[in-house]
């Protein structure tokens, strides 16, 4: 199965119980898959959407759940251990939380969470903590109505969102908020979304606005500005040596609370030596680098009768071994929008 401690794909066997440890050629352990269950979100945030919104894929171009949870069964005896279930809005697809149920129900699978603008959670929650969701992240970028208004070009209402969460804590889900730092958007409200997660009993992370798609018309700020705002509101930030949940996170303990602020920074402190994620878009694409166009249609190869779990396996493997060492920003291949790929 191996030859020179490299996975020879075309020996792979899947059998239930078994787990193997999926590398690519750096030699990065890639145990952890954003998975996309739909294009489709009732938000059209400024950084990802346009006002209009954009052609959706075909609902038969839509992978079924079927089809995720194959690629899923076998994913996980390759050693893709955590599912990130993602959209668009994943809780616009009905069924989400079944999906999850069974998706939670693989063997190998240590985790399952999920990402979601909030607008739908309340009529959810209960099957939720049924399911034993293990965590959910929330894109909460400002608590001021007006300016959630603008970035979202939704009517949602914040104090409905925010009583979802504490909903949800309450069912015993740990919730993460994540907010999207943009200059004159919500540039003043750090501080403010910063204390309501850290009074709520929220870990909180600030990610850094990437130049992909739609927001590649908008200024970030910086780590450090915040880094410093937070210093200056709640004293010194001390780093934690320890992991909060898959993504690559600097995250810091803050004096007087239980919760952390974090930092992910993909341009200003690039972290992809430490990558250890995949993609799969809701039509099917395995993509290996967020900001690469590398990877591998696996639709045609699902719905080919002919073709089975050792020969998917293979698949798989081979695309995480041709995984890009680092992401570039700085040239064209990441013009796509956030939306296509599950963020």
């Amino acid at each position: 199965m191996f030859i020179d401690g490299q996975l020879d794909f075309t020996r792979i066997s899947i059998r239930a119980g078994t787990t193997l440890s999926l590398k690519d050629a750096f030699g990065r352990a890639i145990n952890y898959m954003r998975l996309s269950i739909t294009d489709r979100c009732n938000f059209r945030c400024v950084y990802c959407m346009p006002r209009k919104g954009v052609v959706s894929v075909p609902h038969n171009e839509i992978l079924t759940f079927e089809e995720m949870l194959r690629i899923g069964r076998v994913s996980a005896a390759l050693g893709i251990s955590r599912f990130k279930v993602t959209g668009g809005e994943p809780l616009c697809r009905k069924g989400c939380a079944s999906f999850m149920r069974q998706l939670k129900r693989l063997p190998g699978v240590e985790q399952v969470t999920l990402t979601t603008n909030i607008s739908l959670l309340a009529r959810e929650l209960d099957e939720l903590a049924d399911v034993g969701l293990d965590g959910l992240n929330a894109s909460l970028d400002t608590l001021s109505q007006k300016r959630f208004a603008t970035l979202t070009r939704s009517r949602a209402r914040l104090s409905t969102l925010i009583s979802a969460l504490h909903r949800a804590r309450a069912l015993g889900i740990p919730v993460k908020i994540n907010v999207v730092p943009m200059k004159g958007f919500n540039d003043g409200d750090f501080v403010d979304i910063a204390r309501f997660a850290l009074e709520s009993g929220f870990h909180i992370r600030f990610i850094e606005l990437m130049p992909v798609g739609r927001a590649r018309k908008y200024a970030g700020i910086s780590q450090e500005s915040i880094f410093q705002t937070m210093c200056k509101e709640f004293g010194q930030l001390a780093a934690l040596d320890r992991a909060i949940g898959n993504g690559p996170a600097a995250n810091y303990a803050v004096p007087g609370f239980d919760k952390s602020v974090g930092f992910i920074s993909a341009l200003s402190h690039k972290f992809c030596r430490d990558c250890n994620r995949v993609r799969l878009t809701s039509s099917g694409f395995l993509k290996t680098c967020l900001h690469h166009n590398t990877g591998t249609e696996l639709k045609p190869f699902l719905r080919d009768g002919d073709n089975g779990d050792e020969q998917l396996a293979a698949v798989i493997a081979a695309a995480v071994r041709a995984k890009p060492g680092e992401h570039d920003f700085g040239n064209t291949a990441g013009r796509f929008l956030m939306s296509s790929v599950g963020g």
